[in-house]
């Protein structure tokens, strides 16, 4: 069932991924790779130097073997939710829902797509976080609802 916590869930799983990007990325940027030799001051030959290159290439394929699994586990929970969201009724719910957990927006930065441009917006900017929530407290309610009809 998708519900806040499943929607939490992945959330961090597109965390995770980004943050093991990150080290996969740093990975490829240490020399141990490129040039152990020319770092080390040890010659090419030496057990030393292949076991820090070995090392270093062995994470690099884990960390694109986790890269990899994490994209597919992504994939599968965003048909899910997206199949969910696209039968909310109200546009400001879907919109709400498709910003905060496809587009992985900031709740401020939702409140000011949506409502930004509104006259009073910054002399009411509270109230129209408010609002924000309300929609997706009932996007979260209506989502229940759209599930337990259609199981």
């Amino acid at each position: 069932m998708v519900d806040k916590t499943y929607l939490k869930k992945h959330l961090r799983k597109c965390e995770e991924l980004e943050t093991t990007i990150i080290r996969y990325n740093a990975l490829l940027n240490k020399d141990d790779i490129s040039s152990p030799a020319g770092k080390t001051g040890l010659s090419t030959g030496s057990s030393l130097v292949s076991s820090v290159v070995e090392n270093t290439v062995c994470k690099k394929i884990v960390t694109e073997e986790k890269i990899k699994r994490l994209e597919e586990d992504l994939v599968k929970q965003s048909r899910v939710i997206n199949s969910i969201f696209e039968k909310l009724e109200n546009p400001y719910e879907k919109l709400v829902m498709q910003m905060r957990y496809e587009d992985r927006l900031e709740w401020d930065e939702i409140r000011g797509e949506i409502f930004g441009s509104r006259r009073d917006y910054s002399a009411n900017v509270e109230k129209y976080k408010d609002k924000v929530f309300r929609i997706h407290g009932l996007a979260l309610r209506h989502m229940k609802e759209l599930q337990k009809e259609n199981p």
